[in-house]
C-alpha cells in the first residue's frame, strides 16, 4: 500500500471518530429599557427529542458599580434548529448607580455544548455595549400642575394646505434647584395640544444637566424616546427648549379657537423649579426634526426655532402671530412646575 493511500485511509478513519459539531447557538438579540428586557437566542444542528438549556445574563454597568441579570430557557428540540424567546425586569435599583447613566451587555450560553454568543441589545451589534439613561425619579408634577395660568391661549385662523405642518415648540425659562456637581434628569410625558377639544399627541421630551457636558446646549431627536436636550447646569439660558413636533395641517387646525399644551414631569432632582412657555408656528418645508436643526437655547433667535435655511424661508403667518422673523409664534403665558423641596 502506498504512503499516499495509507494516509487517506488514516484521514478517513479520524473522521469517523472525530464528533460533529452540534448543538450551537448562532445568534442573540434582545430589546432593552430602563423596565426590562426581551431575549431571542437562536440556535442549530440541534439533537431532535433532547432537552436544552440557555444560560442568559446582562451585565448593567453604572460608573464604577456592576451588576448580572440572568435567566434561564429551558425548551425540547422538535427540529434541529430553534429560535427561543425570553423576557423579564430589571429589578428595582438596577440603575441606580452615576445617575442612571449605564452600560449594558450580555451573553447567552447553550449548557450542554458551551457554545456561547454575545447578545445584540438594541441593534447596536453583538458584544456591544448598550448605553441606557435611567434616572430615579423622585418628583412628579401633574398636568394640573404645569398648566398655563388662566384661560387657554387664542389659537388664530391661518391659511395653508395640507402639505403644511404647524411647529408646536415648548421651552422652561432658567430653572432654580438644579445641581451644578450632579447629573439632573427632567422628563416630559404625555405631552398634548389640544385645539377646539381635538388632542394632538407630542413626543416626550428630557432635559438632562450634566456638569460635564459643552457650554453651548445641543438637542437631538430620536422616533423612540423623542427630544433630548443636554444642557451645563453652569451655562443656563433664559430659554432652553424641551419638545416640539411638526404637526400636519388639517381643518381644525387652520379654524382658529382656542388651544391648550399639558403634560406631565417628572425630575431626578427634589429641588427643581421652573416656568414655561409654548407656542406654534406653520411651515411649508419640514425635512425631519432633525434636520430642522432645532436651536434648543435662545441665542439670536429663540429656543425652539429651526435653523435650518430652508426651513426658516418656509415660514409662513400661523396660529399664534409669526411670519417675517417670528420662527417660533408668540409665547404663550407662563406656566409653573416646583418640586416638594423647592424654596
Amino acid at each position: 500500500m502506498s504512503r499516499k493511500l495509507r494516509t487517506l485511509f488514516a484521514l478517513v478513519a479520524l473522521l469517523a471518530v472525530a464528533p460533529a459539531f452540534a448543538n450551537i447557538l448562532t445568534s442573540a438579540t434582545a430589546t432593552a429599557n430602563c423596565q426590562g428586557y426581551s431575549l431571542s437566542v437562536h440556535a442549530i444542528d440541534l439533537t431532535i427529542g433532547d432537552t436544552f438549556t440557555i444560560d442568559y445574563s446582562f451585565q448593567v454597568t453604572c460608573g464604577s458599580s456592576s451588576q448580572s441579570i440572568s435567566g434561564k430557557i429551558t425548551f425540547t428540540a422538535s427540529a434541529s434548529t430553534a429560535t427561543e424567546t425570553a423576557s423579564g425586569t430589571f429589578p428595582s435599583g438596577t440603575f441606580s448607580g452615576n445617575g442612571g447613566d449605564c452600560d449594558v451587555t450580555g451573553t447567552a450560553k447553550l449548557t450542554s455544548s458551551g457554545s456561547t454568543v454575545a447578545i445584540n441589545i438594541n441593534g447596536r451589534g453583538a458584544g456591544a455595549a448598550t448605553p441606557l439613561s435611567c434616572p430615579a425619579f423622585v418628583c412628579t408634577i401633574g398636568p394640573s400642575g404645569t398648566a398655563i395660568a388662566g384661560a387657554p391661549v387664542s389659537w388664530n385662523r391661518f391659511s395653508a394646505s395640507s402639505s403644511d405642518v404647524v411647529w408646536v415648540n415648548a421651552h422652561i425659562g432658567t430653572p432654580s434647584g438644579v445641581p451644578t456637581n450632579a447629573v439632573t434628569t427632567v422628563e416630559f410625558t404625555g405631552v398634548t395640544l389640544k385645539v377646539n377639544g381635538t388632542s394632538y399627541s407630542l413626543p416626550n421630551g428630557t432635559l438632562r444637566f450634566d456638569p460635564s457636558a459643552p457650554a453651548v446646549p445641543s438637542t437631538t431627536f430620536n422616533s423612540t424616546t423623542g427630544w433630548t436636550t443636554t444642557v451645563n447646569p453652569h451655562d443656563l439660558s433664559d430659554e432652553i427648549f424641551f419638545d416640539g413636533q411638526a404637526v400636519p395641517v388639517n381643518s381644525n387646525l387652520v379654524g382658529g379657537g382656542q388651544a391648550t399644551l399639558s403634560f406631565t414631569t417628572q425630575s431626578s432632582d427634589n429641588n427643581l423649579d421652573f416656568k414655561w412657555q409654548w407656542s406654534a408656528a406653520v411651515y411649508t418645508y419640514w425635512p425631519g426634526n432633525n434636520a430642522a436643526e432645532i436651536l434648543p437655547y435662545h441665542h439670536s433667535d429663540h429656543a425652539g426655532t429651526p435653523e435650518n435655511p430652508q426651513v426658516k424661508q418656509s415660514l409662513i403667518q400661523g396660529p399664534r402671530g409669526g411670519g417675517g422673523s417670528n420662527f417660533t409664534g408668540s409665547w404663550s403665558g407662563t406656566g409653573k412646575g416646583a418640586c416638594p423641596g423647592a424654596t
